[in-house]
């Protein structure tokens, strides 16, 4: 029994804390990637250069690539 409750509580566990952090965290590493990727080679096509912040880093890591098209034309703007 008290293995069967463990069990569920690791389900659950996974389910609503890891399995969201899990994706946050691959949304910021490849957005933080075609950022990095924007600013070294987007002068060629006359983007702005994109500070990495941590704000940027949170936008970037909620919305994930449409996030990194936000920030980037954000900053090609003002």
């Amino acid at each position: 029994m008290w293995i069967a409750i463990g069990v569920a509580a690791l389900f659950l566990l996974n389910k609503l804390i890891l399995a969201p952090f899990r994706k946050l965290v691959v949304n910021i590493a490849v957005g933080l990637l075609a950022l990095y990727l924007i600013n070294f080679y987007g002068y060629m096509i006359g983007l702005e250069a994109v500070p990495i912040t941590i704000v940027t880093g949170i936008i970037i890591g909620i919305l994930g690539l449409p996030g990194v098209v936000l920030v980037t034309l954000y900053y090609t703007m003002f």
